[in-house]
């Protein structure tokens, strides 16, 4: 499939970008600036505003912004129905022959959409741009930004899916495809509704190309206050999530290595903050939330969960999830030697629980203890630390 470099050429085509607006005046400014300069012809593209149910000043500073701006830009006024719902509402009217979903409260570089649109391929389903984190003044890689280290590339998921994508900001969908689907509209389960949309485009389609010029800019609010920022304090983060989301998208995908590659990458956050201790202490939550990550887990390859390329998904993690999955023993390695060995039933006088969230899947020994035991145990091995994807 031949990537088509043109800088400035294919500028017919058009663009819309559908975004959701609620709770965030504070930013829009910055962000509908960056729209205004965008260096992509302007009656080009259209941008579709839609209000969901707004309770602060976001209708009247995008109200007053559709009026004044040369792009073509709609106002589309919805009581508050939740993310999903508005961009579906947006999908309705977007006529482009791509189109886009960034975030109120983000900005995109005035070359976002022409640096994307000149690399584009025909036989790819969806662009994606580089999404740099800019936090307290401070602008760093966001944890898949190794993606682009080989710079414009076009890629086939089914063959290389260590390209996971969780969010539609940064990226432009072909528009056949993107009007072919929907985003979950349910409101429980607070993230991962960008993963499953992305999921549906790539069962359609499983081309896309990565194209690291294209910079979006997304801020990481020092509040702490945004969807995802809050997301690990509520329930349904560790319920709903699991059940109307990661279990449902495996379905639609047929377990495909991409998908499993992409919640395995997703669990990695569950295990850091269960283990820290950062999880809410709610009655039966632990409980409720320990059965749903086993069902799932029962849904992944032993094999995607060994070679997992996810630093922050440690080989403790691993090995746990290797536990309910049924193995007897899995050996973690490092430096040549066995660091930790963990075993399904006790192998020592005094053994040491391994839990998850204080519920008990094994049992773990480390150093001379786990390297003493090692010598009768068959068992799976693990890398201590992952490695990420050679692409």
């Amino acid at each position: 499939m031949g990537i088509a470099r043109r800088r400035r050429t294919g500028r017919d085509l058009t663009v819309s970008l559908v975004v959701a607006v609620y709770g965030v005046a504070e930013y829009l400014p910055d962000f509908l600036a960056s729209l205004d300069a965008q260096d992509y012809p302007h009656e080009r593209m259209e941008v579709l505003l839609v209000l969901d149910g707004a309770g602060d000043d976001s209708p009247v500073l995008c109200r007053k912004w559709a009026a004044r701006t040369d792009l073509r830009a709609r106002v589309i006024e919805t009581d508050n129905g939740g993310q999903g719902r508005a961009r579906n509402l947006g999908l309705l009217q977007a006529t482009g022959d791509w189109i886009g979903f960034p975030d109120p409260d983000d900005e995109l570089a005035p070359d976002f959409i022409s640096t994307l649109l000149g690399a584009h391929d025909a036989g790819a389903g969806m662009l994606i741009g580089r999404t740099l984190i800019r936090q307290r003044g401070a602008t760093v890689p966001h944890p898949l930004d190794f993606r682009f280290r080989r710079g414009v590339r076009s890629v086939d998921v089914r063959r290389s899916s260590d390209v996971v994508q969780l969010s539609t900001h940064e990226v432009l969908v072909r528009g056949d495809l993107a009007r072919r689907c929907r985003f979950p509209e349910d409101r429980v389960a607070p993230t991962f509704e960008d993963g499953v949309y992305v999921g549906r485009v790539r069962v359609l389609n499983p081309y896309c190309l990565v194209v690291p010029d294209a910079v979006y800019y997304y801020n990481k609010r020092a509040s702490g206050d945004s969807a995802v920022q809050t997301a690990w304090d509520r329930p349904g983060r560790y319920v709903e999530q699991l059940v109307d989301r990661y279990l449902p998208f495996l379905e639609e995908t047929g377990g495909a290595y991409w998908a499993q590659k992409t919640v395995l990458y997703d669990l990695g956050w569950y295990f850091g903050v269960v283990d820290r201790g950062e999880a809410p202490s709610i009655p039966g939550l632990a409980a409720q939330h320990e059965a749903l990550m086993r069902r799932l887990v029962e849904r992944l390859d032993s094999e995607q969960i060994r070679r997992a390329p996810w630093p922050h998904l440690s080989a403790a993690a691993r090995a746990r999830m290797l536990l309910w999955k049924g193995e007897e023993a899995v050996a973690v390695t490092g430096a040549g030697r066995i660091a930790s060995l963990y075993t399904r039933v006790p192998f020592t006088d005094s053994p040491a629980a391994a839990a998850y969230w204080g519920l008990v899947c094994g049992y773990v020994a480390h150093g001379a203890e786990a390297e003493r035991a090692y010598q009768s145990a068959r068992c799976v091995r693990l890398t201590q630390q992952a490695r990420q994807p050679r692409l």
